[in-house]
């Protein structure tokens, strides 16, 4: 049963989607009648996704790109275009990095790939799909920031930085375009279940965890999925320029 009839037919762009919250999210999307862009760098990985979605009747393709590469980014791009034509919904979901290392143990190298992975990578493909929605007068962009970027955590300095310069990001996009039409908002989850949290936490590790946070729980995949369904339909028209802490009230801001 769909629940925002407005998002039949749209394309979308879920970027960072062949494995965990982007591929939860790329499958809602397709669940609403989307015609859905699962992205990633492995082929393998892509490949679940979308054979996941069309088991379920589900549009889409699937495209693999680096995007911290400009030219992958246009490459990317027209590719859509000839399938689908410009694209109605961009959701950059990409990035990572967020390992616990300390300020001083951060060298160069790594600082700048975490924010060109968490941050440029954004920014490129904002600025790769934006003058197309611009152009239309409509379009909705929605960027992956973390609660690392709202409050302090665990995760190193790089990491959080550039999810604080994201929302930012996202609030200078969302007075720049909405001119034009366009909405730009963000999504800030705390610690959600995926493939990594699987993987180096143990299940009663995860229940300390989980008692942390005001609701008891972790988040799961589909609670950042549905937050992206509501900022991208119309039931959210008159939302702009603003973060939603799907985080269990871990950040109250």
């Amino acid at each position: 049963m769909t629940r925002y009839p407005d998002l039949a037919g749209k394309t979308v762009l879920v970027t960072g989607s062949s494995k965990a919250l982007g591929a939860e999210t790329a499958r809602a999307f397709a669940r609403e009648g989307s015609c859905v862009v699962v992205h990633g760098r492995d082929q393998e990985a892509i490949a679940r996704v979308t054979d996941s979605i069309r088991a379920e009747s589900g549009e889409c393709i699937g495209l693999a790109a680096d995007l911290v590469e400009a030219g992958q980014i246009e490459g990317l791009r027209s590719a859509i275009k000839q399938r689908y034509g410009d694209l109605d919904i961009l959701a950059c979901f990409a990035g990572g990095l967020g390992q616990p290392i300390s300020v001083l143990e951060i060298d160069e190298a790594q600082w700048r790939r975490t924010l060109d992975i968490d941050l440029t990578a954004k920014f490129l493909t904002v600025r790769a799909f934006a003058p197309a929605m611009c152009s239309r007068g409509r379009g909705n962009i929605i960027l992956m920031s973390s609660a690392a970027g709202r409050l302090i955590s665990q995760a190193s300095a790089a990491y959080g930085a550039a999810q604080a310069a994201t929302l930012m990001l996202m609030r200078q996009l969302a007075q720049d375009l909405g001119p034009a039409g366009v909405r730009v908002n963000a999504i800030a989850p705390s610690i959600t279940r995926n493939e990594k949290t699987e993987q180096h936490l143990s299940v009663e590790m995860q229940k300390r965890v989980a008692e942390s946070f005001p609701l008891r729980r972790i988040g799961e995949p589909y609670d950042i999925a549905n937050t992206a369904l509501f900022f991208a339909s119309d039931a959210s028209s008159w939302v702009t320029g603003h973060t939603i802490d799907v985080a269990g009230s871990k950040v109250m801001l």
